[in-house]
């Protein structure tokens, strides 16, 4: 990696840490790019170089989020339903967290991308091929059948997520995606994956 490449990287880091600085005290949508840059300490260009906007910035710290309950889902004591069921919750509380502008944004990334955005479906195939992944080595395990139809399994679940998060978007935050999720994992998501048990 050359110097240029090396450089670009620590700006971006610098403005990556500004922003998780700045969340100790602010919402993610009281931030101005000027708090960033000045907190990072580098030129307003600069954001623009690596970020087009606010909310791509708050996306790539929450994907952060997102792979710690990733690996904490992913624990082998946990039965295939609670594997699932944390990622999920923990999913829509990261998406809660980072507040309702942040989440209508990211929601529209993935109905709507503007040019050359791909950050809305990034998380949209890391959702499907997580939750696909888990099913998988659950079948491997002989924990469910090898006949489990993985992938109408996974888009069933992953549009009962993606759903609670359009209703909370739409909403404007009345109707809650923690609310929705949790009664999903807590009454439901056992006997759909039950049928495929072993």
């Amino acid at each position: 990696m050359g110097k240029r490449q090396e450089m670009a990287l620590e700006t971006r880091q610098k403005l990556i840490d500004a922003v998780k600085r700045l969340s100790e005290t602010k919402r993610y949508n009281e931030m101005s790019i000027d708090d960033i840059t000045q907190e990072a300490g580098v030129a307003k260009g600069s954001f623009y170089t690596h970020f087009k906007r606010r909310e791509d910035i708050v996306s790539v710290i929450a994907l952060e989020r997102f792979e710690l309950v990733k690996e904490k889902s992913s624990a082998d004591n946990l039965d295939i339903v609670m594997q699932i069921s944390e990622f999920l919750i923990e999913s829509v509380n990261i998406i809660e967290d980072n507040t309702l502008e942040v989440g209508q944004q990211w929601y529209r990334s993935v109905t709507s991308p503007v040019d050359g955005e791909t950050l809305g479906m990034s998380k949209l195939d890391y959702d499907r091929q997580f939750i696909s992944n888990l099913l998988k080595n659950a079948v491997d395990k002989d924990v469910l059948k090898s006949e489990t139809d993985v992938d109408a399994l996974t888009l069933q679940i992953v549009s009962l997520y993606y759903g609670a998060v359009a209703l909370w978007c739409m909403s404007d935050g009345e109707i809650s995606q923690v609310d929705i999720v949790r009664n999903f994992c807590k009454n439901e998501l056992a006997s759909i994956i039950g049928k495929y048990r072993i």
